[in-house]
């Protein structure tokens, strides 16, 4: 009897530690791309736009995580060295941004990226960045950052 049981609880923490090194390798993968339940206020001022048209919308406090850029939602494949964001449901309304470019900026650095993702957890002015975007930014582990971002 008691080979049996503890041959039963080796093999329940065999599944266990299992579980834990599978979860752990697939967090490690994307560490920071995952579903949002809080939702950050955010807001916006219009900023004079450079072709005297009509202001810009600047998203302020916007939160910036990161993720593997590859196959994205508007059709081609960014390569691992692009500048590429990844906007929530809203705003990338169905591709409506497709290849338009954005400023984004975080602790006085500015830089320029293209949309070409969509972020199914993101909401509001929440959005991903390809790891080398987010790198220029600021240092990947830090993991989540807190800037502003607008369309040019």
């Amino acid at each position: 009897m008691f080979n049996s049981s503890r041959s039963f609880v080796l093999a329940l923490l065999s599944l266990a530690l299992a579980a834990v090194i599978l979860l752990a390798d697939s967090a490690h993968a994307a560490p920071f791309r995952s579903v949002h339940a809080v939702a950050h206020s955010h807001n916006t001022h219009d900023r004079p736009a450079q072709n005297g048209t009509q202001p810009a919308k600047r998203y302020d406090g916007a939160r910036f995580t990161y993720y593997d850029a590859g196959q994205n939602a508007c059709g081609s494949v960014d390569s691992d060295s692009a500048y590429i964001i990844a906007l929530s449901p809203a705003l990338y309304n169905n591709g409506e941004h497709c290849y338009k470019q954005v400023t984004l900026q975080y602790n006085g650095k500015q830089v320029q990226a293209t949309v070409t993702d969509e972020c199914p957890g993101c909401s509001d002015s929440q959005a991903d960045l390809s790891r080398p975007l987010f790198a220029a930014l600021a240092p990947l582990d830090q993991g989540v950052i807190y800037g502003q971002w607008w369309f040019d």
